[in-house]
């Protein structure tokens, strides 16, 4: 299937089936682009067509891509289901959409982010992709389906999303999952009971969980090897390996894979490879276009970049593949919500940013760690952060070296106390996101791998950097690591939570002046007695709210001469709140009196 062929047609039994579904599905949408425009001189040469031309499928292709070009109009397509000729499961769920296979973009990456229409089929062309929120779609009649049925199926939202996405990874297709840990574990499902998996051992907690104790107990057997060690990866293929999962950089270590050398060695084998490339987003590395069949996003990391939703992603380049895919999609019903959806596409459009600047950033504060006395080791697919060989290898697969670094320092309780003194960056697990964050995987994000299994140091810090001035990160470093080393002491937060708890108070509440005795009788508030009050003597209470108010306006009428307009204005103002409130509260505490009287 060339870049240019939709992906998403139903899969029927030969090539004359597809021809002849294709050919209804133009026809259908000639017919109507005809009565939208009233007129029959630009398709008379359909109408117009004798009996014998019109059976001809291939003819009436050829003649509707004539009338209509390469554009298919998607909302007018119509799927009869009298007239099928492949099973129910087999018809796509979504309107087609371009296979990116191989597809050579003209843009450059920043462009690719921003440049690309969402809904181009909608009739009022909007300049960003709407949130469709519906569960449900009309159907053109009871034995047609249109383009979309039911959103767990499909969405316009989530379709521009993963068209998108598929564009920027030269993906056949994409899907878009309710979390990473969802995408991931629908390519485990890609497995049955009795296959193997390799996976690299250095490899995200959460990935190494739903192996070891999800997979393993449907009967597929896992198997964790080093994958930068070539050989050892061959040594470890057996007849029963279908799939080999990696991710490099690998997280956290950021150990370096080479993917084409991968790719060779398991598709000698007829075994997929599947890429986790959450660290390597598809601004600076595509490892579908390095051969790799499978690529895995959690797109809450680096297509978000803002922290504020969570998603996972699945690309591949074959549409068989993408078949299955799909149908595991709707089957168990993980797919993006659209809300959600609307965000990763605007979250996309600044991804190339966000990328570029944490990258700089991240040089910057390697540059800095590597000088530093206290820091034992760091790992960093750059310079100083890996050895010459890894480094030429991920620099041959991708054009960035990405923004997570983890280091050790050689104590578990100098990092922690590292960690605890830090400001701007924020102990949390994930990495991303414009703000810097830090954790210690062995107690956080990889928690779920047993101490005995873990290939980690205990004293293992990952940092995720953001995109803030790269001196205020160095700086926040240095003082937390001067605080671990007892060269500092843990100075208060200064502002970074946010609170500024040394800066004065706006406005200024000063001191309540005295009030006077003519102020008293005016303000003061109508005194009950302690006790329950019947709603009689609450209504009589309330009233001498309102008499109070009055008596100090005729207090005040009897000296004219003494006292003017404006204090007479304040006083009454002060006097009517408190009657306000107390003929409230009577009112309210006679409806709870007549309430509970009637409960009697």
């Amino acid at each position: 299937m060339s870049c240019c062929e939709p992906f998403g047609g139903p899969r029927c039994a030969n090539k004359v089936d597809v021809d002849d579904m294709d050919a209804r599905r133009l026809e259908n949408a000639v017919w109507r682009l005809y009565q939208k425009e009233k007129s029959a001189s630009d398709l008379s040469c359909l109408v117009e067509e004798s009996a014998q031309d019109i059976t001809s499928s291939a003819s009436l292709r050829q003649k509707a891509q004539n009338a209509i070009g390469e554009k298919l109009a998607f909302t007018d397509v119509r799927f009869d289901q009298k007239m099928r000729m492949c099973e129910y499961d087999d018809l796509p769920t979504f309107p087609l959409r371009p296979n990116f296979a191989g597809f050579k973009n003209k843009l450059q990456p920043a462009s690719e982010c921003v440049v690309f229409d969402g809904c181009p089929e909608d009739p009022y062309h909007p300049s960003n992709t709407p949130i469709y929120q519906t569960a449900t779609f009309v159907q053109p009649s009871a034995n047609e389906f249109g383009p979309y049925d039911y959103s767990r199926s499909g969405n316009p939202t989530r379709t521009a999303l993963e068209k998108h996405v598929a564009m920027l990874e030269q993906a056949a297709a994409a899907f878009a999952f309710a979390s990473g840990m969802a995408a991931l574990h629908t390519v485990t499902r890609l497995l049955k009971c009795g296959d193997e998996v390799l996976a690299n051992e250095d490899i995200y907690g959460g990935m190494h969980r739903l192996l070891t104790q999800d997979c393993a107990h449907s009967g597929v057997e896992v198997k964790f090897v080093d994958t930068t060690d070539l050989n050892a990866l061959n040594k470890a293929i057996t007849p029963k390996t279908r799939l080999i999962h990696l991710e490099s950089p690998s997280n956290p270590r950021m150990r370096i894979t080479d993917l084409r050398g991968v790719c060779a060695i398991a598709h000698k084998h007829g075994i997929l490879v599947s890429v986790d490339s959450t660290m390597m987003p598809p601004v600076i590395c595509k490892p579908l276009a390095l051969g790799v069949d499978i690529v895995v996003h959690s797109a809450t990391k680096f297509f978000s970049g803002h922290a504020d939703c969570t998603g996972g992603l699945v690309c591949v380049r074959d549409p068989e593949l993408a078949h299955r895919v799909a149908f595991l999609q709707n089957a168990e019903g993980t797919a993006l919500a659209p809300f959600e959806c609307f965000l990763f596409l605007r979250g996309i459009k600044t991804m190339f940013l966000r990328v570029d600047r944490a990258q700089k950033n991240a040089r910057h504060v390697t540059s800095f760690l590597l000088q530093n006395p206290y820091i034992k080791k760091v790992f960093f697919p750059g310079p100083g952060g890996c050895d010459a060989k890894s480094l030429a290898i991920h620099r041959s697969q991708s054009t960035g070296s990405g923004a997570v670094i983890s280091f050790t320092t050689g104590s578990v309780a100098f990092s922690r106390r590292l960690v605890d003194a830090c400001k701007i960056f924020k102990t949390t697990v994930s990495f991303g996101s414009v703000n810097s964050l830090l954790e210690m995987p062995c107690t956080m994000s990889h928690a779920s791998i047993p101490s005995e299994k873990r290939t980690l140091p205990e004293d293992l810090v990952r940092l995720s950097v953001g995109i803030e001035d790269h001196i205020d990160l160095v700086t926040d470093l240095e003082h937390a690591i001067k605080v671990a080393a007892g060269e500092l002491d843990l100075s208060p937060h200064g502002g970074f939570d946010s609170q500024f708890q040394d800066l004065p108070i706006v406005p200024t509440i000063g001191e309540p002046q005295r009030p006077t005795l003519d102020d008293e009788l005016s303000t003061r508030a109508p005194t009950t007695g302690a006790g329950v009050f019947t709603p009689g003597e609450l209504q009589s209470d309330s009233s001498s709210g309102i008499e109070d108010v009055h008596a100090a306006v005729d207090s005040r009428d009897d000296h004219d001469e003494q006292v003017s307009t404006s204090e007479l204005s304040a006083s009454v103002s002060y006097a009517l709140p408190a009657a306000h409130a107390t003929l409230l509260a009577g009112g309210f505490l006679a409806l709870w009196w007549r309430l509970a009287s009637s409960r009697k």
